[in-house]
């Protein structure tokens, strides 16, 4: 499988070819020089009947040839060309041959920045943040997709009805996802009539809030709060969308965790056993959470939003002694 996926989604185009113009191969999404937070798509339209088949290569990775000349492609699909990248964090720079038959037509290279959230402060000036639902993209693929649903569809609860469906499903490819994202409620947070179109125009807890709000209540009334808690951060370890870990979150709970206090692992945790080593954080079952059959993590000791006592400590009981008794009862 070569690093563009042997799969390709390909979505038609109406009046993709004008005779006697023969324009050059266009990158639409991302735009060249952009950066997005997803490796989704890389949407290319070729403005060229003669080509058979296109290689991509991305920082000099080499992909396999696909053909793009068959009467069902053609008549189905035409020239547009929408593959799954998997780009490499920072600068990805593509080139992309076109062909016809063996004789190479046409070298177009565009750069892209991927910066997955949370690394985003890593983007350098010359990249724009990259905006797909523009009237120029939309009017492209309006030949296969909605791209002026009404509020109704919008707010369909229906996968095959609802409009945005066709294109970010893959968002929802995940083990824990967010309830609205589940329902198809995209416009709960992102706004048609946005600018750009269909953005969020609120943020982690003014955002989080308008649903959560016994959440925000339950966090004020607590002596200590989690500082990205307190900073109204949610988006720091919650997908909103949907995650293969545990609350959606970005990444396993002690990953999460060490990301940030990163001297957790230089030095053994609260105790020092008799093998040297630490109190176990990881490779047991969790004793304080027996029904869950969770394994043992941060959580199991610390509430990881706040509490009454430092250090959150779960059972909120000042004296240390009270917490270890939670799982040494004896």
């Amino acid at each position: 499988m070569s690093r563009m996926g042997i799969t390709a989604a390909l979505f038609l185009l109406l009046n993709w070819w004008i005779p006697g113009a023969m324009a050059a191969v266009t990158f639409v999404s991302p735009a060249p020089n952009t950066w997005v937070a997803r490796s989704n798509y890389l949407i290319v339209k070729l403005n060229n009947p003669e080509i058979t088949a296109v290689k991509i290569d991305v920082n000099g990775l080499p992909g396999d040839l696909m053909q793009v000349s068959s009467p069902e492609y053609r008549k189905a699909f035409q020239d547009i060309l929408i593959v799954q990248p998997v780009w490499d964090r920072g600068r990805n720079n593509v080139v992309l041959e076109a062909y016809a038959g063996k004789e190479r037509l046409e070298v177009a290279q565009a750069a892209f920045y991927y910066a997955p959230k949370g690394e985003q402060a890593t983007i350098p000036p010359e990249y724009a943040a990259n905006v797909f639902h523009t009237p120029d993209h939309e009017q492209r693929c309006a030949g296969c997709h909605n791209m002026e649903p009404t509020p109704t569809q919008l707010l369909s609860t229906q996968e095959k009805e609802n409009p945005c469906a066709g294109c970010h499903r893959k968002i929802l490819d995940a083990k824990y996802i967010h309830g609205p994202a589940g329902t198809y409620s995209c416009t709960y947070c992102h706004k048609e009539n946005a600018k750009p179109k269909y953005a969020v125009l609120k943020r982690d807890a003014a955002l989080c809030n308008e649903c959560h709000e016994e959440k925000a209540a339950e966090f004020k009334k607590k002596k200590y709060v989690h500082g990205p808690v307190a900073g109204g951060m949610c988006e720091v370890c919650h997908d909103p969308h949907g995650s293969p870990y545990y609350a959606q979150l970005k990444a396993p709970i002690n990953e999460l965790c060490l990301s940030c206090h990163e001297s957790i692992k230089k030095a053994p945790h609260v105790v020092r056993t008799t093998t040297g080593q630490g109190h176990p954080v990881s490779g047991f079952k969790d004793p304080s959470a027996p029904k869950t059959g969770r394994e043992m993590s941060c959580i199991s000791c610390h509430n990881p939003h706040g509490n009454d006592v430092r250090y959150f400590f779960q059972n909120n009981a000042e004296d240390r002694m009270q917490l270890c008794q939670m799982c040494h009862n004896k």
